[in-house]
């Protein structure tokens, strides 16, 4: 059974796919910092105190930290907030978020993470799913379990396809969902302050590496992997996809938001062409993300709309708030190493993302890839010419996507490939630390080692693999 969108969701599919028909094809731990006192750590010993306690004492402090009591869960409404794991590097992390006036095909969304210095005080930090986006992703994983996507592995997720049993319906189980997440559920929020102090850069400025998300997220999704990375020194632009891939975004047509719902795609004749069209709507995000920073750090100047869907603003003052927000940029002037030190990641969908785009522009140097999900890419030739470190969880492995990635280079020697034990397709997402321990398995976001000690492992390796390339 196909879920019924409502005609005005219709009406905005409809001018979505449209707008999609345009773009040309490319060729080709719990703590909440308060404040974080100055330490003696440098950026290239990240995790060697953290990361080096066994797993068993990294489970026994989060269990401390970070969970809630069961009689916690069964609350009528949650009424608290738990941080996400704090920065483990020697900074503290600010943030800007910054979207660029006009259509998805021609304009960007994006958050900012950047090292801010170690006094840094968190004093308001932003949520990292409220109701309205825990609704989307209610809705992205319906819509999933009901048209799974073609080269995507679903044996970790087959309690969910026994709940779509279960709950017979899609209205049925979005409804079974949306009911069981107040209960138990945590509402986190990200150890990261907005428009704080960019700390002093070192040399020709701080790396920088453009992060895309995968399917059914958004630019905060997968925050720890970029809050933690920017801990140690590194500038981290996570793009907001918004060619329907990610469980709901939007965009500014002048003063009027305009939604873009998750774009259920079933699984027939036409998915290829358009997760084809999705992919190289994305590429060209990245690479106007790139072409966005490059004219921060000349000092160029920037419009700011992102404050223009936030309804606490008066229309009066809205003018100043934009201008506000477009100075803020400014910090980022003369702060990043464009030219040695530019780097791409991303995960499923944004694996494969960033496989493309680094092989359209020659400032990339370097690619990381999680789990890339490659059947947008199975018919499109493109190459792989840069070192690229692919990494997958253990259930995600699939040989189509390895053909495809193998196809692209196959006259290279750069591509290494890993495997991280224990892990799920979801670890590197914050979506498993978002539910009780005991819940993870059933809904697939567990392997056979915990959520958090994952976590801490992928950033290890993801860190590892940068400061290899930047020293």
């Amino acid at each position: 059974m196909k879920r019924v969108n409502t005609m005005e969701e219709q009406d905005k599919i409809s001018t979505l796919e449209e707008e999609m028909n345009q773009i040309p094809h490319t060729q080709a731990m719990m703590v909440t910092p308060n404040t974080k006192q100055a330490s003696e750590k440098t950026s290239n010993n990240l995790f060697t105190e953290e990361c080096d306690e066994t797993a068993e004492s990294i489970q026994e402090q989060l269990s401390r930290q970070c969970t809630w009591p069961w009689s916690d869960f069964f609350d009528s409404k949650v009424a608290f907030q738990t941080s996400l794991p704090a920065p483990l590097g020697p900074f503290q992390v600010g943030y800007l978020d910054l979207m660029t006036p006009g259509l998805p095909q021609n304009s960007s969304l994006l958050r900012i993470y950047y090292p801010a210095p170690s006094n840094t005080s968190i004093t308001s930090p932003p949520l990292w799913a409220d109701k309205e986006c825990r609704a989307g992703m209610l809705r992205f994983i319906q819509s999933a379990a009901w048209d799974w996507p073609t080269w995507v592995n679903n044996s970790e997720f087959n309690p969910l396809f026994a709940a779509k049993k279960i709950l017979l319906s899609p209205a049925g189980f979005l409804t079974g969902f949306s009911l069981g997440w107040p209960l138990i559920g945590t509402v986190r929020t990200i150890p990261i302050a907005r428009a704080a102090p960019l700390a002093p850069h070192v040399g020709s400025g701080w790396p920088v590496v453009v992060f895309s998300h995968g399917m059914g997220c958004n630019r905060f999704n997968m925050s720890q992997l970029c809050y933690q990375l920017a801990s140690q020194g590194v500038m981290v632009v996570a793009v907001e996809h918004r060619e329907g891939s990610g469980f709901g975004t939007f965009y500014m047509n002048g003063d009027t938001v305009e939604n873009i719902p998750y774009l259920q795609v079933p699984v027939d004749e036409n998915e290829y062409r358009v997760r084809n069209k999705q992919i190289n709507h994305r590429c060209e995000e990245v690479l106007r993300a790139i072409d966005l920073l490059v004219k921060m750090n000349a000092g160029e100047a920037i419009t700011n709309v992102i404050d223009k869907n936030n309804h606490t603003i008066s229309k009066s003052s809205m003018a100043l708030t934009i201008l506000k927000s477009s100075m803020a940029l400014t910090i980022l002037k003369s702060s990043m190493d464009l030219t040695n030190h530019l780097y791409l990641a991303g995960h499923s969908f944004g694996g494969s993302t960033v496989l493309l785009a680094s092989s359209l522009d020659t400032k990339v140097k370097a690619v990381f890839a999680m789990d890339p999900w490659m059947y947008p890419l199975a018919e499109q030739k493109f190459e792989i010419a840069k070192p690229t470190l692919v990494v997958n969880s253990e259930i995600f492995v699939n040989p189509n996507n390895f053909h495809v990635i193998n196809e692209a280079s196959k006259n290279k020697s750069d591509v290494t490939f890993e495997v991280l034990e224990g892990g799920v397709h979801l670890s590197p997402t914050d979506l498993p630390m978002a539910f009780p321990t005991v819940l993870r398995k059933v809904l697939g976001m567990k392997g056979t080692v915990d959520a958090e000690v994952t976590m801490v492992e992928i950033n290890k390796i993801v860190w590892q693999w940068l400061k290899n390339l930047i020293s």
